[in-house]
């Protein structure tokens, strides 16, 4: 019998990296073929010609659509998923459209979207969100065939370190700026350690602020060293979702401590895999009295059912058939 054979479409080098993960999920997928295409650039030429084509205000989309059509018919997936919000060009479209009916055409979305999405609902055959939410939105733009996904991690990045060091106790919080984020973290009486852009005007005498992104890499080292993670929902791109870090705080062994969402029970025991809290005197109240989490029996479930390896078989071998 012949491998199942998946081609994920995304954005190579993005911060999260989204595309790179599902791609490292092969390691542990022996029996399915995962291949990828960048739709920025898959290489020094691809991104050397697209510079010329925008010099030249050309539009680079069918120049891309050529190359992906190389790829679909050399790859000839059964699934082809594409990873993250993108509103597709027509070119694009076209070639998708062209390799159905053999593949199925997934779209994973993990941020707030608007109409433009339209304009692929005939040929993507389902979309999954990583919020739950996003259905009901979807149905009020006439997109049916939607799904909940939650995100994911990469074992190969995040996971629990070989030798065992105590962690520091304070906070830590690594993400962009925005203005709830920042709201949240002014009230609190509390330890915090915050890594990010825009993050320079925080000011306050329990928090140290490191204002300038990270590394993946760097990211998996600190949720490493540290053992509380704060996740706090970033409104600008999602409502209820749960973002790649209550997944990768727990798969490098640290305790998740979170905003609470409706989409948290849906993925974790939230009285005994993490600390959740709906406000600020909520979270101090319970960093204070710290309630003891079996970090280990978290880090391995994390290892065992929120991999990017686990979403690719949830997507060939759903529970919902329909999926």
């Amino acid at each position: 019998m012949s491998k199942s054979s998946i081609l994920v479409l995304g954005k190579r080098g993005g911060i999260l990296q989204w595309y790179e993960g599902l791609l490292d999920a092969k390691a542990s997928l022996g029996e399915i073929q995962i291949d990828g295409f960048a739709f920025n650039h898959n290489n020094w030429h691809e991104r050397f010609v697209k510079k010329i084509l925008k010099l030249g205000r050309q539009n680079p989309d069918h120049y891309t659509a050529r190359l992906l059509a190389k790829k679909i018919q050399n790859a000839q997936p059964d699934i082809i998923l594409i990873a993250d919000l993108f509103y597709l060009s027509l070119p694009l479209l076209k070639v998708l459209q062209q390799a159905k009916p053999k593949a199925k055409i997934y779209h994973w979305i993990g941020d707030f979207f608007d109409e433009r999405l339209i304009h692929s609902k005939e040929v993507v055959d389902h979309f999954l969100f990583t919020d739950s939410s996003f259905i009901d939105d979807a149905k009020k733009l006439g997109i049916e065939q939607s799904h909940y996904l939650p995100l994911a991690f990469n074992p190969c990045v995040f996971y629990a370190p070989k030798i065992t060091l105590p962690r520091k106790e304070a906070l830590l919080f690594i993400g962009a700026w925005s203005e709830n984020r920042q709201a949240l973290l002014q009230q609190l009486q509390i330890p915090i350690t915050v890594y990010g852009k825009g993050w320079d005007k925080l000011k306050s005498d329990y928090i140290t602020v490191h204002p300038h992104s990270l590394s993946l890499q760097h990211v998996a080292g600190l949720y490493q060293q540290y053992q509380y993670v704060l996740n706090i929902i970033n409104h600008n791109n999602t409502r209820i979702g749960l973002n790649m870090r209550c997944f990768e705080a727990m798969g490098a062994g640290a305790t998740l401590v979170t905003e609470f969402s409706n989409d948290l029970p849906r993925c974790f025991n939230i009285e005994k895999d993490l600390i959740y809290f709906s406000n600020a005197a909520e979270l101090t109240a319970k960093m204070n009295t710290k309630p003891c989490i079996d970090v280990q029996g978290t880090c391995s479930k994390a290892h065992l059912e929120h991999t990017y390896a686990q979403r690719i078989k949830a997507i060939l071998c759903p529970a919902d058939q329909s999926l």
